[in-house]
Parts: C-alpha cells; structure tokens; sequence
C-alpha cells in the first residue's frame, strides 16, 4: 500500500477509534456533560488531537449519531435471504444486537430529540424506515399465504419493534439473557405472524 493510502487508512482508524470512545463518555456523561478533554481522555489522547478530527463536541457527537445510524439503516441490507424464517431470525437478531450495543446512544439521541429538529428527524428516520421495510416484507408474505397477522401488517412491525426496544433495555442491564430473549423475540413473532 502507498503511504499516501496507509495514511488515509491510519487516519480511518484513528477516527473511528475517537468514535468508539467517544461513544463511552456520552453514555457514561451524558451529552451535557460530556467535554473534549474527557473525550480526549477515554480515547488516551490530547484535546488537540480530538479537535484535528472534529472541531466540536458537536462534531462529534453528529458523526457518531451519523455512524448509529448508517449501521441501522444497513442492517437489513445483510439480512440472510434464503427463506422468510432465515431473513427474519437474522433481521430481528442483528437489530436487537444494535439496539443493545446503542442503547446509551439511542436513549441520548431520544432525549435530544426533543429539542432539536435534525434529532428528531434522525430518530424518526431510524425507527420508520425500518418499520416501513419490515411491513414491506410482511405484507408480501401475507398475500403469498405463507403468513397471517391479527392486524394489519405495519401495526405488528411497530409492536415488533417495541418488543427489540424493550428487550434490549433488559439485555443491556443483564447481558448473559441476550441469546434467551433472541429466541424469545423470534419465537413471538412467529407466533404473531403465523409464519409457515
């Protein structure tokens, strides 16, 4: 590799590596208290190193909210595809492991919702696309025959979601129960879905 994209590469990296602590110190902090020099400190580097990167707590805070989202808004992109049960125990298993690993972030970016349009949007676009693209799916399985819902097909996707949500506040708090509610989650829906 040429130094040019070795460097280019390091400095990936690098950032994604302020990001991870960054993270950290937001769930830890809060976003009000959270600071530079602390952010600085959780990555084990100096504050001018954090602002060659991110010139604001702002900054940073909007690419690591643009980072959360850009892996919830790929997660049904790799879902296994080889049969509705394979795409929904994938789905629901790598949307529930996004929701645990985010939980702090996801909690900051609700609170910050609710003074701040971009935020708001942000939160929205989260939630909604995904529902909309679940209820996609559903609504073809139903018409196929190969599932049955009680209510339409975009209600249970929301109830779905708010079952992941819930669950992940459980897995967050005691992580050895994530593979119990996983299979927990798929079986409910299942079982709501009729799936065959």
């Amino acid at each position: 590799m040429s130094g040019i994209g070795s460097r280019a590469l390091d400095l990936a990296d690098k950032r994604e590596l302020l990001l991870d602590a960054a993270e950290r110190v937001f769930c830890r902090l809060g976003y009000a208290r959270t600071t530079i020099g602390a952010l600085a400190t959780e990555a084990g580097v100096t504050r001018p190193t954090v602002y060659s990167y991110f010139p604001s707590k702002d900054e940073v805070f909007n690419a690591l909210v643009d980072r959360v989202r850009g892996e919830f808004l790929a997660l049904q992109e790799r879902a296994d595809t080889s049969s509705p049960r394979e795409t929904i125990r994938s789905t629901l298993t790598a949307y529930l492991d996004a929701y645990v690993r985010h939980a702090g972030m996801l909690t900051i970016i609700a609170h910050q919702a609710l003074s701040d349009p971009r935020m708001r949007a942000l939160r929205a676009e989260i939630h909604d696309r995904a529902t909309r693209r679940h209820a996609r799916f559903l609504r073809r399985l139903v018409q196929q025959g190969r599932a049955r819902t009680p209510v339409d097909p975009e209600l249970v996707s929301e109830a779905i979601n708010g079952v992941v949500m819930r669950f992940a506040e459980e897995a967050a708090v005691e992580p050895a129960r994530q593979p119990e509610l996983t299979e927990a989650l798929i079986a409910l829906y299942l079982e709501l879905t009729g799936l065959e």
